[in-house]
C-alpha cells in the first residue's frame, strides 16, 4: 500500500460534514467520505468529493463517548468504492472534546475491526477523520496495520508550511503590510506557472520579490526577437541564442538575490511531464495563451483540486480592451462555464502538425497562426491583479469578506469589475457530477504518451 500524504477538501464540503457530525452536543455522530486518488511519485492523496451521514435508525451504539454502527452501512461505502475505485474516509465526532481531538482507544479498536472488513470488499485506501468544536486530525492505516497521522487540508486555504528562515531587513516594508504570519504563510508557498512569457514573465518576477519558497515554470518555449518588447527580464542575446524561457526566469530569481527556489519544466503542461509537477503546489497561475493549456489547467484545478488563476489579455483594434483574472476552484464557475474555452478551438490546438496544415490548405481552419496583439503595460496590470489575489487569499490581509471569482479589467474607465457566476448544474468539468475530486480514477486531462 502506498504511504498517504494528505486528504483534500473543498471549503463547502467540509462545512456541511463538520455540521452534521456535531449537530448533536451530547452524542457521538459519524460519516463516510468517498475519494478520488491522486498517486505523486511515492505518496498517495485523498481527495474527498462526495460523503454520506450514518441514518439515525442505524446506529447500533450512540453515546457521548462511543459509537458502533450497522455493518449494513459500511458495507453499502464498500460496495461504491469497488465499483468506483473511490478511497473511503471513515468520520466521526468527538462533540465534548474541548480541544483538538484525539483518536481513543475505542477509535483504535474500532479501526482495527472495520478497515480490514472494507478492504476485503474493496481494495482502496481507508482514512480516517475526527471532528472536535475545536478542531479536527486525520489519520491512515499503513501496511502491517500502522497508523500514520496524516493532514487534512482545505482547498485554496494556506497549507500551514512555513518558511524558518525569513530575512527581515529584506522584506520589512511587506511585513508591515502582511504581518508576519502572512509574510511567512507566503515564504511557504510553492506556485506553479504555466507559461512564462509575456504575462508570465510579469508573474515571476512579483513572486520572485515577494518572497515565495518556490516556483514551478512550465513553458516549452524559447525567446526570440519578437518577445523582447514584453517579456520582462529577456535580454537580446537570449533571443539570439534562443535560451529558454524557463532559463529567463531562473535568473530573474539570481538577479534579484532571493532565496526563491524555481523548478524549471521546459515542456508542455499539455503532456504529462509538464503537468505533473503542478499537482503539489499551493496555487497554479495560468498565463498561458492557448485553449488547450487551458483545458488541460481547468480540469486541473476541479479534477485534482489545486486552485488555479487563469489569466487572459483582450487587445482589439476595435472593442473591448483590458484583461482577466479568474479563479479556478471547486465551488467556482469552470472555463467551460463561463464560455471562456472554444471547444473547436481546442480541437484544433490538439491536431497533427500535418493534419493542421491539411486542414489549412483546404480552408477548413482559418486564422489559427495569426498572432495575438499585446503590450507589456496591459500585462503587467493584468498580473499584478493575480499576484495581489493570490496575497489577499493566502493571507487575509484584504480581510475577511468573500473574494470574487471573476475579475474583468477594462481600460477604457480603468475600473476593475467582480463578479462570481454559478457553475452550470451537471457540468461535466466542475459539478459533482462530472470530474470534481476524481483525481486519477477519470480520464486524465494531459497527453501520457510522447511528450
Amino acid at each position: 500500500m502506498t504511504p498517504l500524504a494528505s486528504l483534500r477538501i473543498p471549503s463547502a464540503l467540509w462545512t456541511s460534514i463538520r455540521d452534521d457530525v456535531l449537530s448533536t452536543p451530547h452524542l457521538e455522530r459519524a460519516a463516510v467520505g468517498f475519494a478520488g486518488i491522486v498517486q505523486n511519485g511515492s505518496s498517495r492523496q485523498l481527495l474527498i468529493r462526495d460523503w454520506a451521514a450514518v441514518p439515525s435508525d442505524e446506529y447500533q451504539v450512540q453515546l457521548a463517548h462511543h459509537l458502533e454502527v450497522s455493518p449494513v452501512f459500511w458495507a453499502r461505502a464498500a460496495k461504491r468504492a469497488r465499483v468506483t475505485g473511490e478511497g473511503l474516509v471513515v468520520i466521526h465526532s468527538h462533540p465534548q472534546e474541548s480541544d483538538r481531538p484525539r483518536f481513543s482507544p475505542s477509535d483504535d479498536g474500532g479501526e482495527d475491526r472495520l478497515v480490514p472488513k472494507i478492504q476485503a470488499r474493496a481494495s482502496v485506501p481507508v482514512a480516517a477523520i475526527v471532528v472536535s468544536p475545536a478542531g479536527e486530525r486525520a489519520r491512515c492505516t499503513e501496511p502491517a496495520g500502522r497508523r500514520v497521522e496524516t493532514t487534512l487540508q482545505i482547498v485554496g486555504e494556506p497549507t500551514g508550511r512555513r518558511q524558518s528562515a525569513i530575512d527581515s531587513r529584506v522584506h520589512h516594508r511587506q511585513i508591515l503590510a502582511l504581518g508576519q504570519e502572512g509574510h511567512s504563510l507566503i515564504a511557504g508557498m510553492r506556485v506553479g506557472i504555466v507559461g512564462a512569457g509575456g504575462l508570465g514573465a510579469h508573474v515571476i518576477q512579483q513572486f520572485v520579490h515577494l518572497g515565495v519558497g518556490e516556483i514551478v515554470v512550465v513553458d516549452p518555449d524559447r525567446v526570440d526577437a519578437s518577445n523582447l518588447s514584453r517579456l520582462v527580464g529577456a535580454s537580446r542575446l537570449d533571443a539570439r541564442l534562443h535560451r529558454r524561457k524557463t532559463r529567463v526566469a531562473r535568473r530573474i530569481v539570481r538577479r534579484v538575490g532571493a532565496s526563491t527556489t524555481v523548478t524549471e519544466v521546459p515542456q508542455s503542461v499539455t503532456c504529462k511531464s509538464g503537468a505533473v509537477p503542478l499537482l503539489s503546489c499551493d496555487v497554479v497561475i495560468g498565463c498561458t495563451d492557448n485553449h488547450w493549456s487551458r483545458t488541460v489547467l481547468n480540469a486541473i484545478a476541479f479534477q485534482y483540486y489545486v486552485p488555479v488563476l487563469d489569466l487572459g489579455v483582450e487587445l482589439q483594434a476595435e472593442g473591448a480592451v483590458g484583461g482577466r483574472v479568474t479563479w479556478l476552484a471547486p465551488g467556482s464557475a469552470c472555463l467551460w462555464c463561463l464560455g471562456i474555452l472554444d471547444p473547436e478551438r481546442v480541437r484544433v490546438e490538439q491536431l497533427p502538425r500535418t493534419i493542421l496544415q491539411e486542414e489549412q490548405t483546404r480552408g477548413y481552419i482559418q486564422g489559427f497562426d495569426v498572432p495575438a496583439p499585446a503590450v507589456v503595460s496591459i500585462n503587467g496590470v493584468v498580473a499584478s491583479l493575480a499576484v495581489t489575489e493570490v496575497l489577499a487569499r493566502w493571507t487575509g490581509f484584504a480581510g475577511p469578506a468573500p473574494r470574487a471569482a471573476l475579475l474583468l479589467y477594462r481600460i477604457a474607465d480603468g475600473v476593475v469589475r467582480r463578479a462570481s457566476p454559478s457553475p452550470r448544474p451537471g457540468c461535466p468539468t466542475c459539478s459533482s457530477a462530472g470530474l470534481l475530486g476524481a483525481g486519477d480514477l477519470d480520464k486524465l486531462p494531459w497527453r501520457v504518451g510522447r511528450n
